[in-house]
């Protein structure tokens, strides 16, 4: 007796491969080519921040592997951040302040600010309920002593009782 065991492969359409969630598309988006000091169109100096103060610190994660920004904003204009994440054994440490000269702080046509870093990008968001912080090829050996680059976006609500936060990408490896 003889066995005959066939079988046909069939593309699937692009469109029905599950694939990472979507990421907001941002102006010129930074590409580890690209040089992260470069003026982008349309980016103008940024004011200064007037209104209301409102202090964050917020943590999400477990213990050995977490994410924690904490700053101010006034008037819905963040004015600098820190940055803290740990992935056991290892620590990364950030902090991004307005008077740091080798920082460029920008804002974009869309409102947002616009960090550039010689070694990264970081886009803040102001919506009415929530600050979104977004990390361009954020490079880790600088800041962590790690390889790679951080990207990713870290979410803080505003006006909730206690502080609430979230990441997508920032930690991953």
């Amino acid at each position: 007796m003889v066995l005959i065991f066939g079988a046909c492969a069939v593309k699937r359409a692009p469109e029905s491969i599950p694939g990472p969630e979507p990421q907001p598309q941002v102006e010129g988006p930074l590409s580890p080519s690209k040089d992260p000091m470069a003026d982008m169109p349309g980016d103008r100096a940024l004011p200064a921040a007037q209104g209301a103060m409102e202090r964050f610190d917020c943590k999400t994660g477990e213990e050995n592997l977490h994410a924690r920004i904490a700053f101010e904003a006034r008037g819905g204009q963040v004015d600098g951040f820190s940055y803290y994440s740990k992935w056991k054994p290892r620590v990364c440490s950030i902090d991004i302040q307005p008077n740091d000269p080798t920082l460029k702080w920008r804002l974009a046509p869309d409102g947002a600010i616009r960090v550039h870093a010689p070694d990264g990008v970081f886009i803040i968001r102001t919506q009415p309920d929530a600050y979104i912080f977004e990390f361009q090829n954020v490079q880790r050996a600088k800041y962590c002593g790690m390889t790679g680059a951080i990207n990713g976006i870290m979410t803080v609500a505003r006006f909730t009782p206690r502080p609430l936060c979230s990441v997508r990408g920032v930690l991953d490896r």
